[in-house]
Order: structure tokens, then C-alpha cells, then sequence
């Protein structure tokens, strides 16, 4: 119970740090506690994926087709959904309260010895440090280690010697965060590129974003993937999973729904044949099998009993992807959309793309002072569309009030936008 209550304190306090922190040379300060702790990450063979949208798919997918072939594998992939405990993970389990608390109080130790404390490190920093501190521990065969939005002075990019790294779709999700450009962005994510890693890029990547790419790797010495891309069709979808045809050979089941997961698959499959030209084998069928099973809590996450789809798409390039598979399902009837959304730049293209799609729109106001309004983002959608809108006045009631709309039709619920209104929903005990 004591450890319980711990634990629960740490949460609430790792809560109210900020996520992120913008200030120079943050990594420099991650290489020094790192070195602290006896360099950790110096004894893992790590996979670091980095890019905008697709990360977290693309690494359960690379995971569990790795622990499916008798791998040990270490995963650290955020945002949490329902439970912290969800980011850092080995074969799928996460890691239990207690080593959360001792990795925790593990590093906190040594910061405060050198004059820090516990404010001195982000939230994301945190989370970071503890996956590689404790990683450190299992004899791990791989770890699958997930950027946060920025490159060079991500809290990842503190690793220097990467076996791979692996590039999902960059966009321009975070312009002015990261770049005045798309070129600029591209520039920032390359600096994850070290000497002797293994570089792989996403097949539908922007053709500036691969040269700046491609150039990075020649400069430090990394080694490019000059293999054929896979040839990716999809056969068919449903919000069940999908059905693909590869290389117009092998026929695949992907549990995961979407159809731009036909790339993502591509950019694992280009991974898995470049980690066994370097000797780690690779068995078909228990690749096969382990995609048939991935699943990823809040990520085109579909409840076949409620008929409802949860989806933290929370930019333009992620609500494209939804949309496309609401188009590829051929619904018979337009669904109901719980919509939750951060207050930015991006409002008004994502209901551009979401609204025609949709039957009613209930808006929801997410559980974070950044979070955009339900009148606000109801008062935009009004503007924009003929679409019934609703307002709710927090997620629990956003469901309910759903529910009870699509009754005589048994249409499909989609609860979309921030992260933060999944896991309000998620998180209800009657849910």
C-alpha cells in the first residue's frame, strides 16, 4: 500500500512539471546525468524513431513482431493514455510501481547530489532517464526508444550511439517550435543521426525532408537504407484491421486500422530486413503473427462491443489519416465524433478535413490549460459547416450524450483530437 501511495505521489508531482522545456543545450544537461548514472544507454542497442505522426505505430508494430521472434525488447513510447506505468515497457508489460518508484528515486538521488532537484528536469526528461536507467537492468536484446516532437534537442537525442534510427512522416505539425520550414524541421530531426547507425526513412516521406535526410547520413557516417522499399496494398478495412498484399507476394493481417498504416508496415518491414542483413534473424510467419495481434491503447483503438473508434489524431496530417478510413469503411451511416482539441494554430484545418465526414460533432473541452474551449471550438464549427454540433460540458457527458444520439441508428462513436479527452473517457469506471 505505502509503495502504492508513493507511486501516486510521484505521478501527481511528474503531472505538474512541464512536458517539455525550450531553453539551449538541455541535452547536454541529459548527456551529464546520464554520466551519473554510469551511462546506461552506452549498454542498450537501441532503435530511436523519430519524426511527426506514426512513431508510436510504428514502433509496437517493430516490437512485437521482434518479441514474436524470441527477442527481449524495451519500448518507450509516449504519451500515456490511461496509466504512466504505459511508457515504459518490456514485451508489452509495463513496468511494474515499484521499479517505477525505485528508478525514480534512483535518479532522483544522484540530481540532488550534484545540486539539482526534482524540478530541475521536465516531465519528458524524467520519463526518459527512467526508461533507460531501467532498460539498463533487464539484458534487453533491443530497445525501441521514441522521440518526443523535437530532434536535437530532444530528451532522446542524449543517446550517442544508436544501432538504428528509424524516420516516420516529418511535417510541418510543429512549425515555429521546431523550424520556420519544413526543410529547417528536417534539419532539426537529422541531428538524431549518429555515426555507424543504421538509417531508415519512412516511403512516403517528403522528398526535401530525404535529401536533408540522406544528407546527414554521408556527413556523420551513418548507413543508409538502399534496399527496395516494400510495396504495400491494401486489400481491404475495417475498423477491425486491415488486410494487405506484400510486395504482391505474402498476405498480411494488420490488427492495427487505418490505411495509412500500409506505410508505416512498409517502413517496418524495410527495418526488419536491414536488422537481418546484419545477422538478427527474422521469421516470416512469427513476423505475420505478431502484427496480427498489435494493438495501441488511444490510436485507431477500435471497441468492436461499443462500436466505437478512440483516436488521438490531433493534428491535420493524423486527422487526413482517420478521415481516409472512415472513407475506406464505406459506413452506412456518418458518425458521431467526440472532438477534443489544444488550442493552436491547426483548429481550423482539422475541422476543414473532419467536418464532412460527419454526422454530429460533439466538442468537448480537453482536461489541460491549453486546452481549446468546447464553446470555441463548437463556435468554429458552426462557421464552417452545416453539421450538427454539440457542446458537452466534459468527456463523461460527451459519451453519454453520443450514445443516446446514434441509439436508433447504432452508428459509429469516434472520440478523437487531444490525448487528453481519450483518457478522460478511457478512464471512466462504467466505460
Amino acid at each position: 500500500m505505502a509503495t502504492s501511495e508513493s507511486y501516486k505521489s510521484i505521478i501527481k508531482k511528474l503531472d505538474q512539471l512541464p512536458l517539455i522545456n525550450q531553453p539551449a543545450d538541455r541535452v547536454g544537461m541529459m548527456q551529464e546525468i546520464l554520466q551519473w548514472m554510469g551511462h546506461p544507454e552506452a549498454r542498450l542497442r537501441i532503435i530511436h524513431i523519430v519524426g511527426t505522426n506514426g512513431k508510436g505505430s510504428t514502433g509496437t508494430m517493430l516490437a512485437n513482431v521482434l518479441i514474436e521472434n524470441d527477442y527481449k525488447v524495451g519500448h518507450f513510447s509516449t504519451p500515456a493514455v490511461i496509466d504512466q506505468r504505459e511508457v515504459i515497457t518490456i514485451n508489452n508489460q509495463n513496468i511494474s510501481e515499484t521499479e517505477f518508484l525505485e528508478t525514480f528515486l534512483e535518479i532522483l538521488t544522484e540530481v540532488k547530489r550534484h545540486g539539482g532537484a526534482f524540478d530541475t528536469l521536465t516531465k519528458f526528461e524524467w520519463l526518459t532517464l527512467m526508461a533507460l536507467v531501467y532498460f539498463d537492468q533487464k539484458d534487453l536484446d533491443f530497445v525501441i526508444l521514441e522521440a518526443n516532437f523535437g530532434g536535437a534537442q530532444d530528451a532522446t537525442n542524449a543517446i550517442t550511439n544508436p544501432f538504428m534510427v528509424i524516420f516516420t512522416k516529418i511535417s510541418t505539425d510543429h512549425l515555429g517550435r521546431l523550424g520556420k520550414n519544413l526543410h529547417e524541421i528536417a534539419e532539426i530531426k537529422a541531428a538524431t543521426i549518429k555515426k555507424d547507425a543504421l538509417v531508415i526513412s519512412y516511403p512516403g516521406q517528403d522528398l526535401e525532408v530525404e535529401k536533408v535526410l540522406r544528407e546527414k547520413t554521408v556527413a556523420v557516417g551513418a548507413i543508409w537504407n538502399d534496399q527496395p522499399k516494400p510495396q504495400i496494398t491494401v486489400l481491404n478495412s475495417s475498423p477491425k484491421g486491415i488486410h494487405l498484399n506484400v510486395n504482391q507476394m505474402h498476405e498480411l493481417y494488420l490488427s492495427l486500422t487505418g490505411n495509412y498504416q500500409a506505410n508505416n508496415l512498409s517502413t517496418v518491414i524495410a527495418a526488419l530486413n536491414m536488422l537481418e542483413t546484419h545477422g538478427f534473424a527474422i521469421e516470416k510467419d512469427k513476423a505475420a503473427q505478431g502484427l496480427a495481434y498489435v494493438k495501441i491503447k488511444g490510436r485507431m483503438e477500435y471497441d468492436a462491443d461499443r462500436n466505437i473508434l478512440f483516436d488521438g489524431a490531433h493534428n491535420p496530417e493524423g486527422i487526413r489519416g482517420l478521415v481516409a478510413s472512415l472513407r475506406s469503411w464505406h459506413l452506412p451511416f456518418k458518425p458521431t465524433v467526440i472532438l477534443g482539441l489544444m488550442d493552436n494554430n491547426h483548429v481550423h484545418e482539422i475541422l476543414e478535413e473532419l467536418l464532412p465526414q460527419v454526422a454530429t460533432l460533439i466538442a468537448v473541452t480537453p482536461d489541460n490549460e491549453r486546452g481549446l474551449s468546447a464553446d470555441a471550438l463548437a463556435a468554429q464549427a458552426v462557421l464552417m459547416s452545416n453539421v450538427d454540433v454539440e457542446i458537452a460540458d466534459d468527456p463523461s457527458a460527451a459519451i453519454q450524450l453520443a450514445r443516446r444520439m446514434r441509439e436508433s441508428s447504432r452508428s459509429l462513436i469516434v472520440v478523437t483530437g487531444s490525448f487528453y479527452t481519450l483518457r478522460a473517457i478511457l478512464s471512466e469506471d462504467n466505460f
